[in-house]
């Protein structure tokens, strides 16, 4: 029996695409410079000029140097937080949504993108009556909403949004349910 054809997971989680560069960048520049050096070295047989004051610093400096423990220490956190950023998994991309109670969760998923939570969310906002404008921030934990009424008391409107906002979410599909904020400013603030 042949295994059940299986495609990737919609819920990915962020790249990491930041560290990778920056660890590039600086392998490059090393390798490029220590071609460099090597280069010069072998045409002319000698370091280059710029290489000689910092062999007499390094020689000058004892293993019980501050300067040489504090720049192995910031080197050493430097790593550490390179290391941690590569290996640690970034945010979830998506919002899971729930599937039918008939669908078998094993081999169906459905997700919702963090934006289109927001779009969902502000399209949803948007449509009560005494909205003027609002923006949604979502990941996939809690929804903020900032709403601009023209009404001068704006009296229950936050707790009614959220209201709203918390059942259309929950009628989506969104598993787990996001939290969700709302703060409500006049436009005349």
């Amino acid at each position: 029996m042949s295994p059940k054809p299986t495609s990737p997971a919609l819920r990915r989680r962020s790249s990491r695409s930041l560290p990778a560069t920056i660890i590039a960048i600086l392998l490059l520049t090393t390798a490029a410079l220590a071609v460099w050096i090597g280069v010069t070295r072998i045409t002319t047989a000698e370091w280059p000029p710029f290489l000689a004051s910092i062999r007499e610093d390094v020689a000058s400096l004892a293993w019980d140097s501050p300067a040489l423990w504090t720049t192995a220490i910031i080197l050493i956190l430097i790593g550490l937080v390179l290391l941690l950023t590569a290996i640690l998994p970034g945010k979830h991309n998506t919002a899971r949504i729930q599937g039918p109670d008939s669908a078998d969760e094993h081999f169906s998923e459905t997700a919702m993108s963090r934006r289109g939570v927001a779009r969902l969310a502000v399209a949803h906002v948007d449509q009560t009556d005494g909205v003027d404008s609002s923006t949604v921030k979502a990941t996939a934990k809690k929804v903020d909403v900032h709403v601009r009424t023209p009404l001068h008391d704006a009296g229950n409107l936050s707790e009614q949004l959220t209201s709203s906002l918390t059942r259309k979410l929950q009628d989506v599909g969104l598993n787990p349910t996001p939290k969700v904020s709302v703060r409500v400013r006049a436009t005349n603030d």
